[in-house]
């Protein structure tokens, strides 16, 4: 919860100063570059969740589950490689894509360029998510009953990030 109302925060804190900056453009350019950023988020959450919840099953059926971190790092580092790219040779293309004329592809080109040229250090947020889940399922003090309900519940209740930041 912390962290989406963060990228709300964030959306919000963007949109006012682009308002000011950039006037009716500017907030037409960035409502066509946030599902950019969106789906950006969606890959990055969906291989965190997924490896923290492959690792904690396994982990809990007494499985070795450390190659999860690295097997999530290198997907994180494969996905990011093309839209790293895509920033650099084609951001223009992407907003013609998106349903951007003239004027907002001009306006958007240098945006939608960090935005993809940042994509590999949105997935250390991600990472960062796994790590916490991880940390939190070996001192996890589940009352389940089995090693698998604990595990799973641990990583979708509030009560593992209690565990997390304590």
């Amino acid at each position: 919860m912390a962290g989406m109302l963060g990228i709300s925060v964030y959306i919000l804190a963007d949109t006012y100063f682009i308002s000011v900056y950039s006037g009716a453009d500017g907030l037409a350019v960035l409502n066509l570059i946030l599902p950019v950023y969106g789906l950006i988020y969606a890959i990055g959450a969906m291989i965190g969740i997924g490896s923290a919840t492959r690792y904690a099953i396994d982990r809990a059926q007494g499985k070795n589950a450390s190659f999860y971190f690295l097997s999530a790092v290198t997907w994180d580092i494969l996905i990011s490689i093309p839209l790293v790219l895509a920033g650099i040779f084609i951001p223009d293309k992407i907003l013609q894509l998106l349903g951007a004329d003239a004027g907002l592809t001009a306006l958007g080109k240098q945006y939608l360029r960090i935005i993809l040229a940042a994509s590999p250090f949105l997935c250390p947020t991600t990472r960062s998510r796994r790590l916490r889940a991880m940390t939190a399922l070996r001192r996890s003090r589940c009352s389940a009953p089995s090693p698998e309900v604990c595990s799973t519940s641990c990583l979708t209740t509030s009560s593992c990030f209690r565990q997390v930041w304590d």
